[in-house]
């Protein structure tokens, strides 16, 4: 190995700059440079090579590294953006190490499993179960172990007591020999110790992190858990690429049946239809102009592009994580909202994220709720497409600029169990939303039985407010009212005809954008509203705006109205597009189809 590598420089350590700005920098020998050092060295915290970095005159390392058949399966590996979540610079070793070189114990990132191959000299293992408690066996969480001292310090301070404990915490110990390969399943705490031969003065190992299919069962539900929305992005991908998804895919992970029609009043009622049978027409025709609730599957691998990672907590933090956001802390049902009134907190988007990942009482009733991506997070829009079935919005046909030209589309993001209060849409818009994470219950009314549900229009207000459910509940006249109770699942599109009155609940953490429109069915109750709120404004306000905008146009109410069932690639529009009404004035097929 020297023969052939002894004067390849390889990293011994980093060192951070002492402003603590900036990455830090490589610490570099030649390989034949280090083996000497190990060989004198009687430092209790010695340099070892963790060799990461295979670009130039290291990718030959490369030419001699082949991965065990057993563990050539790797999902990480399924698609660039998948294994840009756990990038090669993270997960592929190459470890040169003296005596007291080793690691402390800890577990491996983002739930994956490892391999490591001995070719010289030998290593003590020991690895702990899942369950065993971190503190018992001297373990620090998450990153911590890499600043947790001298890794010989946990052989001397912890060794000795959990090898006299036996099984108690159920160590498996374990010496590694020249040619053993050790696999380390995901979750499993694990510490090494580098023992070298005499003659040999280092150990020299290669080393992976993988994603096996067979590890799906214990990683899905934690990636669910701390990053909903790349957990969804990661299982569609599995499902479009892998033929043999349901064979190793988790039951839960499995697409199951959901139901086609939803509510037995045949004037109220939710129907799910596939965006692949169902045209801009049909759509049009049959469900927004009747004002009738519709759920469209098939449009989720089309709408986020695959850069996103769909919209994963980890990407948003990385690339927008910096942006100020209001953040609602108290968006809980009745009980635990306990008559306060909505609090907004400003805070970073990254920050918002880290609250969800904890979850618990930190979490409770976080939500970034409608928050406008063109004027808040406008870089977004280049991740992120809209259904073409809504595009038509009138308010994106003007020839003037308005107030509500750049308000759609809007993002969300909630805690478990998170809620917004019982309330309808202003002036009588159309909405739609696009979940991308996670799951929301829905109630919605129908929109002429919103008067029984105790409305009352508080002073200087134009819109009604409403009583909680609970408060209704026992009502002869709520009990009349026309309900439709649905969960939207991810990867799901609900349209709600304007004037419905609804209550969202996030039954899981979860992400979605949305939007409203108005389109020749909503126009003329619409332009009442309008006119009215226009009405209470000074001269020249910005509702004012909008009704002048809308009024010089003569909008044509069949554009768009293709008949042709499209492939659902066709059926998202680009937000460049959506602005200004372009895509409402397409022929069947977008004039720039490749790029589609």
């Amino acid at each position: 190995f020297l023969a052939k590598y002894g004067r390849l420089p390889v990293q011994v350590t980093e060192m951070f700059a002492a402003h603590g700005i900036g990455r830090p920098f490589r610490v570099e020998l030649p390989l034949e440079e280090y083996v000497s050092y190990a060989k004198s060295n009687d430092f209790d915290w010695p340099f070892y090579v963790w060799e990461r970095n295979f670009n130039g005159e290291r990718s030959k390392l490369l030419e001699d590294w082949q991965v065990p058949r057993l563990f050539a399966d790797d999902l990480y590996d399924i698609t660039p953006e998948v294994r840009d979540f756990l990038p090669l610079t993270c997960h592929l070793f190459l470890l040169v190490g003296g005596r007291r070189t080793g690691s402390n114990l800890h577990l491996d990132p983002k739930w994956s499993s490892a391999w490591n191959t001995l070719l010289c000299g030998r290593k003590r293992w020991v690895m702990f179960p899942r369950d065993a408690p971190a503190k018992e066996i001297g373990a620090s969480e998450g990153d911590a172990y890499k600043s947790a001292g001298p890794q010989a310090y946990w052989w001397l301070d912890h060794y000795p007591r959990l090898r006299a404990q036996g099984s108690k915490y159920g160590m498996v110990d374990i010496v590694q020999g020249p040619g053993d390969t050790i696999f380390v399943p995901a979750g499993w705490w694990h510490a090494t110790l580098s023992l070298p031969e005499d003659g040999e003065d280092v150990t020299i190992a290669c080393t992976r992190n993988v994603f096996p299919p067979a590890s799906l069962n214990y990683v899905l539900p934690r990636m669910r858990a701390a990053d909903p929305a790349f957990a969804r992005f990661f299982v569609e991908t599995i499902r479009r690429l892998r033929p043999d998804a349901p064979s190793f895919l988790p039951t839960e992970a499995v697409e199951v049946e959901r139901p086609a029609i939803v509510g037995s009043c045949e004037s109220w009622r939710l129907e799910r239809r596939q965006a692949a049978s169902l045209s801009l027409a049909e759509c049009r025709r049959d469900f927004i102009r009747p004002g009738r609730p519709l759920i469209i599957g098939g449009l989720g691998p089309h709408m986020l592009s695959t850069e996103c990672c769909g919209l994963s907590r980890e990407w948003l933090s990385a690339n927008f994580g910096e942006k100020l956001v209001a953040v609602y802390r108290n968006f809980q049902d009745h009980e635990r909202r306990g008559g306060e009134q909505d609090q907004a907190e400003l805070m970073r988007l990254r920050e918002a994220l880290a609250l969800l990942r904890k979850g618990g009482k930190e979490a409770e009733g976080l939500y970034l709720y409608d928050l406008s991506l063109p004027l808040q997070l406008p870089g977004l829009l280049n991740h992120i497409f809209m259904p073409r079935y809504f595009a038509h919005c009138y308010l994106q046909q003007t020839m003037r600029v308005h107030c509500f030209s750049r308000s759609w589309p809007t993002l969300f993001i909630g805690a478990a169990n998170s809620q917004a209060k019982l309330h309808v849409d202003q002036w009588h818009g159309h909405f739609w939303m696009y979940m991308i994470s996670g799951r929301k219950r829905w109630t919605i009314f129908h929109p002429e039985d919103a008067h029984l549900l105790r409305p009352t229009v508080p002073e200087g207000r134009h819109h009604p407010v409403f009583s909680d459910l609970h408060e209704l509940e026992g009502d002869e006249g709520f009990e009349r009212a026309r309900r439709l109770d649905i969960v939207l699942e991810e990867g799901e599109t609900l349209f709600v005809p304007g004037g419905a009155p609804h209550l969202v609940v996030n039954l899981t953490d979860s992400v979605a954008v949305a939007g409203n429109f108005l389109d020749e069915s909503n126009f003329d109750v619409a332009m009442a509203d309008l006119r009215t709120m226009a009405s209470a404004e000074a001269p020249g306000g910005s509702i004012g705006g909008v009704v002048t905008a809308l009024d010089e146009i003569d909008f044509d109410p069949d554009c768009s109205m293709h008949v042709d069932r499209l492939d659902p690639k066709f059926l998202v529009v680009r937000y460049q597009d959506f602005q200004g009404g372009a895509a409402a004035r397409w022929d069947v097929v977008p004039p720039d189809a490749d790029d589609y």
